[in-house]
């Protein structure tokens, strides 16, 4: 993936939706992932767009989600995509996609 300008997005920072669901349960999950966010030049533009990483390992997964952080969640890497409106689904292909296999939609994930 391209790399694009992006801010840094921290736990605190919150869209109100469910892909701050996502965010958390992949925190927990997945160490070190670090996730930006699209910086956009016109409020607007489309400024729903995610950037996930791990270490120094950046953009290893895009997720794209509708306004203000909500469904449907549209998960890519370079090798697949994902459409999704169902949070742990969103969770574990955004794991999958960082390499870590240890979650699973099926997974009991607390946020």
């Amino acid at each position: 993936m391209g790399r694009a300008l992006s801010r840094s997005w921290e736990h605190g920072d919150l869209t109100g939706g469910p892909v701050d669901q996502v965010f958390a349960a992949v925190r927990q999950a997945v160490s070190g992932v670090i996730v930006e966010r699209l910086a956009v030049t016109r409020a607007s533009d489309d400024d729903n767009v995610f950037f996930l990483g791990v270490g120094t390992v950046l953009d290893r997964v895009q997720l794209d989600t509708g306004p203000g952080g909500q469904p449907p969640f549209f998960v890519e890497t370079d090798s697949c995509r994902v459409v999704t409106s169902d949070v742990a689904e969103a969770v574990a292909a955004v794991s999958a996609g960082l390499g870590s296999g240890d979650v699973g939609a099926g997974d009991d994930l607390r946020w």
